[in-house]
């Protein structure tokens, strides 16, 4: 979440998916059979834990800065309208101008709901608009949930987040619910999130115009929580 800008967004650092192989091993008859096996055994035990992966028991991480993101809407937005005539995704066929702060936001969070019902989306890598009949989606085309998904680039899909603590500037029920809510990281971060203790966390489709003075709409520096890296 960050200050809206009239300039497009620089595409995100997307991570490659590391393939991970499998190793064949053939065993010899007798005692030697017998201990390369056990270095099999020890080293396959030492690759599914290693030293470095958080266990599910282990203590809470403070000094977590927390942010939200959102899915602006059209209907909410009804400032000066601008072009995009000249920044849409080849194929694509769009409305010629739309309010320009919805477009700031749109190119800010990713997505944005029409007011005809449809989603204008922001490509981070063309530094193009597209139209899709599909809900958001995350950096690996899974839908967005709200109060649950979670964008962060230095953990990888499907690390579960617990808050334990909300730090400073939310309200008590804010913070009750971001604390019950099982956050896990299925998207990344395109903007302002080099931190490697920065979580965006996903609240879902803008539901009033002042959703931004809402308590929902916070940013944190000081809280604490848990993380629960999937096991290899």
């Amino acid at each position: 979440m960050t200050e809206s800008q009239d300039t497009a967004p620089r595409p995100p650092a997307w991570r490659p998916r590391i393939r991970r192989g499998r190793r064949a091993v053939r065993l010899a008859y007798g005692l030697p059979a017998v201990a390369a096996l056990v270095g099999v055994v020890l080293q396959l035990n030492h690759s599914l834990n290693p030293a470095g992966s958080p266990r599910a028991d282990e203590p809470a991480r403070d000094g977590y800065t927390l942010t939200v993101y959102y899915t602006p809407s059209e209907v909410y937005h009804h400032g000066p309208r601008r072009s995009i005539r000249d920044r849409v995704c080849a194929g694509q066929s769009l409305p010629d101008t739309f309010p320009a702060d919805y477009l700031d936001r749109v190119g800010l969070e990713g997505f944005g709901k029409n007011a005809r019902g449809d989603y204008l989306g922001w490509d981070f890598t063309r530094h193009c608009y597209f139209s899709t009949e599909q809900s958001p989606v995350g950096s690996h085309d899974n839908p967005l949930v709200p109060w649950r998904s979670v964008a962060a680039n230095h953990l990888p899909s499907g690390t579960r987040i617990r808050v334990v603590d909300c730090g400073e500037g939310l309200s008590a029920g804010i913070c009750a619910r971001v604390r019950s809510a099982d956050w896990r990281v299925d998207d990344l971060c395109s903007i302002g999130c080099d931190d490697a203790r920065h979580l965006d966390l996903y609240i879902g489709e803008q539901t009033r115009a002042d959703l931004e003075d809402q308590h929902s709409y916070f940013v944190t520096t000081s809280a604490k929580v848990r993380v629960d890296t999937p096991k290899r």
